[in-house]
């Protein structure tokens, strides 16, 4: 068991920390106050939470009490061996800031637009890489459209020779009638006809199979000339949709740019905007830290009524001691053994002149309380002034917030 009895802001506290070690480990911790009768009674908050023994309810009693523990331990209490203040970071000066002025929030705010900004970083990534992606696309569109460039004059070179081929089709055809009207007028020549129908005949089939080839390679450049047109079709169809898809573009752009009076305007007016911003973010501090104030000051008035009921109190108990020793010393003389031989030994008589020695002290105690108590009046009387002169400082902070609302939307507008 730890005990730990310490005192803030006028107020006693007793801490206790009881650790069972037997079986199972456990760790109980409790929080009392001093009440004005003198006993311990647990510390209940504001919300109505209570010191019930568990160690999240004691904490969170301890920070009511106190504020958080880094910030007390470096603006209140300073141990031995501690940083100086000048010697914190600026991080560290932010999150003790941070932590000081309640911003949880704003800082959760802060990690979640970071977030934003990696995933939106992340997202222009992948754009960058498509673009790059289409632009390696595009370069090799513009090889392929480069390699079909000779197909017109492959087909123009293929129709001469096939044209070339029919001719020697014709020469051979005349040669054979030639040689047919020769054979009639000279079966001398028989052995030269049959020479010549032998090489008519490899003529023939010479001119067939060149044919054939004509025809088999003709067919495949036809088929080869369709899928040519096909694909420049489809690479017309693909520049054509880039092409609109340019022309939207520059569309929106052109919108953008008959936007450059408000956007100019908008720049002119942005650093005035925000340094009405800034004077209304430091006018909202300013109320804020008025209504801080004013709420101390409440918290200054109640605890200067408790004083100030509690010095009654105990004035009250003095003055009934002193009325009660001021009644125990005149039973001097009705005690009916004054001036005889058994004063000495009277029980009535020495109880009577032990309350003349105290009643100097309960009549000093009344001195001092009754100092004590005008004391404590004033200091409730300027607790009351200063809540009176801050009465309107919520007022004023929800109005200050207002502003630097409008002021705040204002300068994202322009920006």
């Amino acid at each position: 068991m730890k005990d730990l009895t310490w005192a803030h802001e006028g107020r006693c506290y007793r801490s206790q920390i009881v650790i069972r070690l037997c079986g199972r480990r456990r760790t109980e911790a409790y929080l009392h106050t001093l009440d004005d009768a003198g006993g311990w009674q647990p510390v209940r908050l504001d919300d109505g939470m209570v010191s019930d023994g568990r160690v999240e309810t004691y904490t969170r009693c301890v920070e009511a009490i106190c504020g958080s523990a880094e910030t007390f331990f470096t603006s209140v209490f300073a141990a031995q061996g501690k940083r100086q203040l000048s010697t914190y970071r600026n991080a560290e000066i932010k999150s003790l800031l941070a932590d000081l002025l309640g911003q949880e929030e704003i800082q959760a705010l802060g990690q979640k637009a970071a977030e934003t900004v990696r995933l939106l970083k992340a997202g222009l990534a992948t754009i960058r890489q498509e673009l790059i992606g289409l632009d390696a696309e595009g370069v090799r569109l513009e090889a392929t459209r480069r390699q079909l460039d000779g197909a017109g004059e492959r087909v123009s070179a293929a129709e001469r020779a096939k044209t070339a081929a029919h001719a020697a089709l014709e020469a051979a055809q005349a040669w054979h009638a030639r040689v047919a009207v020769e054979r009639e007028q000279a079966r001398a020549t028989e052995a030269r006809r049959a020479q010549l129908a032998a090489e008519r005949q490899s003529t023939l089939d010479t001119t067939a199979q060149a044919r054939r080839a004509l025809q088999s390679r003709d067919q495949a450049e036809r088929q080869r000339l369709e899928r040519l047109d096909q694909r420049i079709a489809g690479r017309l169809q693909q520049e054509r949709s880039r092409r609109q898809a340019l022309t939207l573009s520059r569309q929106r752009c052109q919108a953008v740019l008959a936007e450059a009076g408000e956007v100019q305007r908008a720049e002119r007016r942005l650093p005035l905007a925000q340094r009405v911003q800034a004077l209304r973010s430091a006018l909202t501090e300013a109320c804020r830290e008025q209504t801080h104030e004013l709420t101390r000051c409440r918290g200054a008035v109640r605890l200067a009524e408790q004083r100030v009921a509690g010095i009654e109190q105990e004035a009250g108990r003095a003055a009934l001691k002193a009325e009660e020793l001021a009644r125990r010393f005149g039973l001097t003389g009705e005690v009916p053994c004054v001036g005889t031989d058994l004063q000495g030994r009277c029980k009535l008589l020495g109880d009577a002149r032990e309350a003349l020695a105290l009643i100097p002290n309960a009549q000093a105690q009344l001195a001092r309380l009754a100092g004590e108590k005008a004391e404590a009046r004033q200091e409730l009387l300027a607790a009351r002034q200063r809540c009176e002169a801050l009465a309107g400082a919520p007022q004023n902070l929800a109005r200050a917030e207002r502003r630097e609302a409008v002021a705040r939307e204002r300068v994202s507008r322009l920006a």
